[in-house]
């Protein structure tokens, strides 16, 4: 099994999941960026033209407005982003609501983890984080989840968040034709909660749970000691498929944030 993750940018009002992840087994350059569609459903288009390594990075802040993890707003209140430097541990500039955002002096990675950090008492948007391949692209419009969205979710297995735990959304992509994966199994060791998207609702994970035609999963109350954390995917058996067991990824873990990701299978 290959993972890839990209990422992307996308306009206000866009259906999209921009979300990416390092990869460690059987990895391949990324070749384009995640782009939403008109359905809500996430999907990968190929760039045309990669424009990153330019250590700028900018774009605009969106609000994820709903379970899907896909349906945006502009974010009209203000935040603080970050990024990784090329010279200095991390870079910052601010998002005043409109105007695209700005960093300078950013590091070409194939993974940098940009965030965003909303200011103080303006609703329950979360401090969230995302990976950008700034070493492809230099326009990324970065996303916020809010508090009660997640606890929606967690309600609907039965669950409470932990402040005092970092927060994992991720979606499974196939790799070759960037629609969703169904049927695969992931795991996060160190995670309370496994919430598995399942129609219109949610299933929490009793060993057997695979990824619906959304292949999305939300893991919860995850340990931040390390600040990484690996997730592992398998796919399950199945009447004409064979049981594929190699992929694992870290992603960046952080008390009281949340974390995202779009991970490309190629299995």
């Amino acid at each position: 099994m290959a993972l890839s993750a990209l990422a992307a940018g996308c306009q206000k009002q866009d259906d999209h999941p921009p979300y990416a992840a390092p990869c460690e087994v059987d990895c391949k350059p990324t070749t384009g960026i995640s782009l939403g569609s008109s359905t809500g459903t996430p999907t990968t288009t190929p760039t045309t033209e990669l424009d990153g390594g330019s250590g700028t990075l900018t774009g605009q802040v969106l609000q994820l407005t709903d379970q899907s993890f896909v349906k945006t707003a502009l974010y009209s209140k203000t935040a603080t982003v970050s990024a990784d430097g090329s010279s200095a541990a991390t870079v910052t500039g601010p998002w005043d609501g409109a105007d695209p955002y700005t960093l300078d002096g950013v590091a070409a990675e194939p993974i940098n983890w940009a965030s965003v950090n909303p200011d103080e008492a303006q609703g329950d948007a979360m401090l969230t984080y995302q990976a950008v391949a700034t070493n492809m692209v230099s326009v990324a419009d970065l996303h916020l989840v809010s508090a009660s969205t997640l606890d929606a979710v967690f309600n609907a297995v039965s669950a409470i968040r932990s402040p005092t735990f970092g927060q994992v959304v991720l979606f499974f992509h196939s790799r070759g034709t960037g629609a969703p994966l169904a049927g695969l199994q992931v795991s996060i060791t160190t995670a309370q909660v496994a919430a598995y998207a399942s129609g219109a609702g949610w299933t929490l994970d009793d060993g057997t749970a695979v990824t619906d035609a959304s292949g999305l999963v939300v893991f919860g109350n995850v340990e931040t000691t390390t600040g990484v954390q690996t997730v592992t995917i398998s796919r399950a058996q199945t009447a004409t498929l064979a049981p594929v067991s190699a992929g694992t990824f870290p992603v960046k873990v952080v008390e009281g944030a949340v974390t995202m990701a779009n991970v490309n299978v190629q299995l």
